[in-house]
């Protein structure tokens, strides 16, 4: 008896899990097909890329999010800067809406796709790049590649590889990476199983000022094929940050350095994280000697995603470098720090 109640019990969870699985592809079906992708898909080595491009003018703008950012993140910058020119962002594989691809993806691979779909795309340089965090690394391996390519650069509180041997603790290690896979797994099997959408955490916490894109952001959230698609840009973060050193970036190139405010109010934070406050500061300071002609701008009061706490900075300030290369002028306070 005990033993049939148990086989009983079994066969309810696997059929609850079944119906909670399917209703979740059932509902990202329906919210893809209400909320596609603005812009394009292009097949770039067999998988499909997605880029969003609007405005008009040059020189564009190519927008290089973070580890795991997209298009999304960059919705309150993008409308705004596209009325001084043409702006595109757009998703790595594995992220927003372009396909995953397994492997490691490092700077070189990343940059070899982004490459082949702006020619997809149609879209002629020389570019302004802005780089974000990690996509910093990108766009200084894209300089070393496709120097031809780019006309100017926006480093939006980039990383830099000097903070693994600046900052403790930041190298990865065997007990990182497998943490990150166990880590990873996980989130596909409660996404999978359907799981996170009946506890109400599919969406994406987009911020104030991105209301109306919360339901793009909810069809890119609990998507069981992109659960682990992270790990191939998480896995090589050591091996972009080694070839970005190597790259040799900027040469002469105009050089916008935007970094978080050292000085903001820290409520929570620990001490490794204070402590390697005024480092991360220094390091970005440091930026400066990449190019003669660069200048570097803190927003105060933001944080790391600067795009979302101060993204006015943004657009100012890649705003006067686009006028200053159409003018070619060169910037009056070059070599500079400001606060804004």
């Amino acid at each position: 008896m005990l033993k049939k109640l148990v086989v009983g019990a079994m066969l309810v969870v696997v059929v609850c899990l079944l119906f909670s699985s399917a209703l979740n592809l059932l509902y990202l079906y329906y919210l893809k097909q209400k909320f596609p992708a603005p812009g394009a898909l292009y097949e770039v080595n067999g998988r499909r890329m997605h880029i969003y491009c609007i405005g008009s003018g040059s020189p564009t703008v190519i927008i290089e999010p973070g580890l795991g950012g997209d298009w999304l993140d960059w919705q309150r910058v993008q409308p705004e800067l596209s009325k001084e020119t043409r702006v595109c962002t757009y998703d790595r594989l594995g992220n927003g809406w372009s396909e995953p691809e397994p492997g490691l993806h490092d700077a070189i691979w990343t940059v070899t796709r982004l490459h082949a779909l702006l020619k997809q795309a149609q879209e002629k340089g020389p570019f302004v790049f802005i780089g974000a965090s990690m996509g910093g690394y990108y766009v200084r391996e894209y300089n070393a590649l496709y120097p031809e390519q780019v006309a100017g650069i926006v480093f939006s509180d980039t990383s830099i590889p000097e903070q693994a041997t600046a900052i403790p603790d930041r190298l990865d290690s065997t007990e990182k990476r497998n943490q990150r896979h166990r880590d990873a797994t996980w989130q596909w099997v409660r996404e999978a199983s359907g799981w996170e959408r009946l506890r109400g955490r599919c969406h994406d916490p987009l911020g104030p000022g991105m209301e109306a894109y919360a339901e793009y952001g909810r069809a890119e959230s609990c998507r069981p094929q992109y659960s682990r698609a992270w790990l191939s840009e998480s896995d090589a973060f050591w091996i972009a940050a080694e070839q970005a050193q190597q790259a040799h970036c900027c040469g002469t190139l105009p050089l916008l350095v935007i970094s978080q405010d050292p000085d903001r109010p820290k409520p929570g934070w620990d001490a490794a994280s204070l402590a390697a406050n005024p480092v991360w500061n220094r390091l970005q300071e440091n930026r400066k000697t990449l190019s003669p002609h660069s200048r570097r701008i803190i927003a105060r009061g933001s944080g790391h995603h600067v795009m979302f706490d101060r993204p006015d900075v943004i657009i100012s300030a890649t705003t006067q470098l686009i006028e200053q290369l159409r003018q070619n002028r060169p910037d009056p306070q070059e070599r500079t720090t400001l606060i804004e």
